[in-house]
């Protein structure tokens, strides 16, 4: 018997596109169901991308998502052969569109599943076995789904060794940060005027989390300047970015939080609210943090209450300070 697997489309993709690949082999085509504003935004166009699919290619039924009677109006029309399994990936759309897609196949041979918003398993609804995801989604393919294309320079400036280096020398200064970075702007080599001011903060933090977690090299990039579509210019800039567990990582690299006409606590809050910005446009369960070696502890007791306000309402996960960073394992 023909198999087909349906899915429900809408903003946040991830786990359609799981699905789809958990399954491969068990399934014959796909049909994807959306919304007007799923078609608007050309989003069910992003996941035929990221599969390797030709645009339009997969068969797709609208229906409104808020609509319950007029939805299941829309299925009956669409004629759906009753001579095939169909395995219903409930996750994705509005309660509503799950209700109705639901009761729709129950007239069907139907399977249904369900994968839950940040754990790596999927499970059958009927005897809520969990199983499992094996797939793992890379940097591309996540960003991707968002209808995102990124650049990167995962290219070093100077060796893994001496960037290790110089992080242990600002270490046993107790992270009071040595000339080199003071003067970078004297430094005679560009390469080392772009090092010295910054880079080589970044390039510490992509070699060490890629070391800890011994990722893949499509699995995290630095210096990534992020497109929309076909758009020749980048919507926003990312420091580091890394893929693990299916959870896409955002990284802000401050070597200080002192600065020209703001105090450290004004300097946190506004790279905490350009964080928030630009993780936005990333899914509902991306991770945003902001490493650096300015000393936290030095803040007020009031500083830190008002910062981690601004960091649960903002959603950033944590400030991750040198002290943190000298640990043997970076806890994140």
């Amino acid at each position: 018997m023909k198999k087909i697997l349906v899915s429900i489309l809408s903003d946040h993709l991830v786990p359609n596109y799981l699905f789809i690949k958990e399954m491969r082999g068990q399934f014959n085509e796909l049909l994807f169901i959306g919304t007007p504003y799923v078609e608007e935004k050309r989003i069910a166009e992003h996941l035929e991308e990221a599969l390797g699919k030709e645009k339009c290619s997969v068969p797709r039924i609208i229906v409104e998502s808020d609509l319950y009677q007029k939805g299941l109006q829309s299925l009956q029309k669409a004629q759906l052969a009753d001579d095939v399994h169909y395995i219903v990936n409930l996750t994705g759309g509005t309660k509503i569109m799950s209700l109705m897609v639901y009761a729709f196949f129950c007239k069907f041979k139907s399977s249904f599943y369900y994968i839950p918003i940040g754990k790596n398993s999927y499970c059958n609804i009927e005897d809520e076995q969990p199983f499992p995801l094996q797939y793992r989604v890379s940097l591309k393919e996540y960003f991707s789904l968002y209808g995102l294309q990124f650049d990167c320079d995962n290219s070093l400036l100077k060796t893994k060794e001496e960037t290790f280096r110089f992080f242990e020398k600002q270490k046993t200064r107790g992270f009071k940060l040595s000339k080199e970075i003071f003067n970078a702007h004297k430094q005679s080599e560009p390469a080392d005027r772009r090092y010295y001011s910054g880079v080589w903060f970044e390039e510490y933090t992509y070699l060490r989390i890629k070391e800890e977690l011994n990722l893949p090299d499509e699995d995290i990039a630095m210096s990534l300047k992020i497109y929309r579509d076909d758009s020749q210019n980048n919507d926003n800039e990312i420091d580091v970015a890394f893929m693990y567990e299916n959870t896409l990582y955002i990284i802000e690299c401050k070597v200080s939080m002192h600065g020209p006409n703001k105090e450290p606590q004004q300097r946190i809050e506004t790279v905490l609210y350009k964080l928030a910005a630009v993780s936005k446009d990333f899914g509902l369960n991306v991770r945003p943090y902001i490493f650096t070696l300015h000393n936290m502890e030095s803040l007020s007791p009031d500083s830190h209450t008002n910062i981690e306000k601004r960091m649960k309402i903002l959603g950033v996960r944590n400030i991750i300070s040198g002290l943190q960073l000298s640990k043997s394992k970076i806890e994140l």
